[in-house]
Formats: structure tokens, sequence, C-alpha cells
């Protein structure tokens, strides 16, 4: 059942139409805990995506929703005065991380699979600042966006490229990111890259099996992969500056099969390269094919290229920044300053690159797990601080 908001936990921040709402943060908590307890992974995202539409029609109803890809969409509060159309957005899909918190009540119920990243509380900061539109923004256009495949790197620009994001087209674009390491409700920005350039592929060479007593009779990928491997390390080595980081990291190999008797013939291995610049990872890349490239011709094997995961460059603009500040000083929130770029990605990138926008970071805790550590839990402690800055943010863009 619904509950009923007392008058005393309403608050006016304007006057007439428009005014904003406190939260019903007991309900948004069940929310976040629903949420976490029913975790799904990227691309399988539809059972949180229905129970998030549910919540919005009989919490807070949009004027209408407008479907995107995958299990994506967005809701949309129209405002009775003209003004900005600015975009929130959050993210649906949880880790395949199976959950450690045996302690929780709320732990997840499916084995191998968590919300280690927090976006089960992503969702719940937004459904929260939906309650406060559910009387309408005074002015402007305010979209909500439930956003499916964060993980993989795809969902962004998939939800950018879909025929329906034309009616959404926002002025501003923001969004947040818990962060543990840092205070919380602390709110962490910088100007220029905020979250890294990355790019996950695999280098696949492929020869001709053999009798391992002869291995000359065939074509082995065995040397080829080591080199390669190794050949990763230098590359970084010469790309990576104090100024502008450059990370080559060999994460998967697979070659041939058990059995003593057997040279193999096929070979992969697989790298994430991550920069501040995207046209350094495109010249590590570019190094890095060139080698395989030349090992393949001296072994007599072919190679192949797979791009499998890439994440733009989430690049905050000065006017983004200036607004962000602005909104935490005014929600009452520390506010700070970071030279250096994350190293993670972020496909919020896909956003920054085509609209005026920005990310920012909202702190989890000093003392807490990592983001994709199998203990890590989303603090119920933080969401009103997002609840806050976000509501700030979009009376700055009125």
């Amino acid at each position: 059942m619904k509950p009923v908001l007392r008058k005393d936990t309403l608050r006016d921040t304007g006057q007439g139409k428009g005014h904003l709402v406190n939260t019903d943060l007991e309900t948004l908590i069940g929310l976040r805990h629903w949420l976490h307890a029913h975790a799904e992974i990227s691309r399988h995202e539809v059972e949180t995506a229905k129970h998030m539409r549910t919540f919005l029609e009989e919490y807070a109803a949009p004027d209408r929703i407008v479907t995107l890809h995958g299990a994506g969409f967005a809701a949309v509060y129209d405002g009775f005065g003209h003004g900005k159309t600015v975009m929130l957005r959050c993210e649906l899909d949880a880790l395949p991380i199976h959950e450690v918190n045996t302690d929780l009540p709320y732990r997840s119920k499916y084995d191998g699979v968590g919300h280690k990243c927090g976006h089960d509380g992503h969702m719940t900061i937004l459904a929260g600042v939906a309650q406060r539109l559910a009387q309408r923004p005074a002015k402007g256009r305010v979209v909500l966006l439930f956003q499916p495949d964060e993980e993989t790197g795809t969902g962004a620009r998939q939800c950018c490229t879909h025929p329906n994001f034309a009616q959404i087209e926002p002025d501003f674009v923001f969004a947040l990111h818990n962060l543990p390491g840092f205070s919380q409700g602390e709110i962490i920005c910088r100007q220029g890259t905020f979250a890294s350039k990355v790019k996950y592929a695999a280098i696949k060479f492929t020869g001709k099996e053999a009798h391992s007593a002869q291995p000359e009779t065939g074509a082995s990928p065995s040397m080829a992969s080591a080199e390669l491997t190794l050949k990763s390390r230098d590359i970084q080595g010469k790309y990576d500056q104090p100024d502008n980081y450059a990370l080559m990291v060999p994460v998967y190999a697979h070659m041939g099969v058990q059995a003593s008797g057997v040279s193999p013939a096929m070979g992969e291995t697989h790298f994430t390269l991550r920069a501040t610049r995207a046209d350094t990872v495109q010249a590590m890349w570019a190094e890095l094919t060139a080698y395989a490239k030349s090992l393949a011709v001296r072994d007599g094997l072919r190679v192949a290229f797979e791009t499998k995961e890439e994440f733009a460059a989430t690049t905050n603009s000065e006017t983004a920044v200036e607004m962000i500040q602005q909104a935490a000083t005014q929600a009452g929130l520390h506010y700070s300053h970071i030279e250096h770029a994350f190293r993670w990605g972020e496909d919020f990138g896909e956003f920054t690159k085509r609209y005026e926008g920005g990310m920012f970071g909202l702190g989890a805790g000093k003392n807490r797990p990592d983001l994709h550590n199998a203990d890590y839990d989303f603090p119920d402690e933080i969401l009103e601080s997002g609840i806050a800055i976000f509501t700030e943010l979009i009376k700055l863009a009125w």
C-alpha cells in the first residue's frame, strides 16, 4: 500500500505551481532494498525496469514514458512554463559478481549476480527526484533516464541513437556515481575528462595443429601470443605520462587444448586499454595491432581483431561543472575538485560528447569496500544527498 505523506514531511521550495516537495525516505529505502535483492545483469534488466515503471506510476506519475533501447525508458515531467530540458540518468544493470554479504536481509536472490556498483542506489535517487517532481517543475522539462547496459558500454550509445530519443533532445545532461573512499555526501568533480576512455578488445591468432613432437609441421600461436603480451607492457610504458596516464592490461588468454600431444592452432588474448584521452587509446591499439600483424606474418598465422566493449571518455563541460559546484553549495554539500580523471570507464560519455553536461561523484564513505567488490553495498545514508543536488541542478537549469 502506498504510504500517505504527512503534512509535516512536505516543504515548499517555491511559490504556487511547480513547487518541489520532500521525499518519502522510508519508501525509497524499501525500493533500494528490493532492487538490490532482485539484481539483473546487463541486457537482462526486464524486471528491474518493470518495477521502476510501476513505482513511478504509483508515487510520481510522469506525463509520459519514452521507451528506449532494451529495457531502457525515460520518464518525462513537463513544467508549467517554458524552459530548458534537463536529463538525469541512472543505470538499471547489476554485475556478474556473487554477493558475499550474508548478513543483509535484502541480499541478492540470484547466485552470481549483485549490485556491486551501486546502481540500485542511483535508481533510487532518481525515484526520489521523481517524488519531488510529482507536482511538476515550475519551468522547462525534466527527463529521468533509466538506462540499461552501462556495464557493457553499449547502453548509453544505443539509447542516444534510438529513434525515440528525438523526443527528448536535452539541453543539459547530468549523472552521478557513488564513490567509496570519499566522505559520505561529498561531491567530487572536475572539468574535462572525469571518467576514462576504455577499450576492451581481443586479438586472435589462427595457425595449424600438429603433433607436439613435431611442432615444425604446424603453425602454433604460442610464441606470438606470449610476445604480444610482453609487448603490451612496453607500449604502456611509452604512453604512460604523469599528465596523461595510460594502461594496457592483458585480462584473458586461451590457447590450445589440454592434451600433451597437440601443438595448438588457435590462441587469443584480451586486453583492456584505458587513458584520459581517446587519442592515446587509439595510438596504443594501433601499435599493438601492428605488432600482432608482424608476428602473424613471421609465424605463418592469421590474425583477427575484435572490439568487445568500448566506453567513450566522460567529459565535463565548464558550464556543467560550475552548475554542479553551485548546486552542491545550495544543497549544503561539500564540494571537492579532483586533479586527475578516474581510471574506470562510464558510458555516460556518449551523452556528454553529444550534449552539454557532466558527471560527478557522490561520496559513499571512506571506510567502505570498493566498487565491484563482492561485499559492496550502497549506503542508504547518501540517498538524500543525491536527491538534493539533482534537485538543485534542475532549478539551476530553469
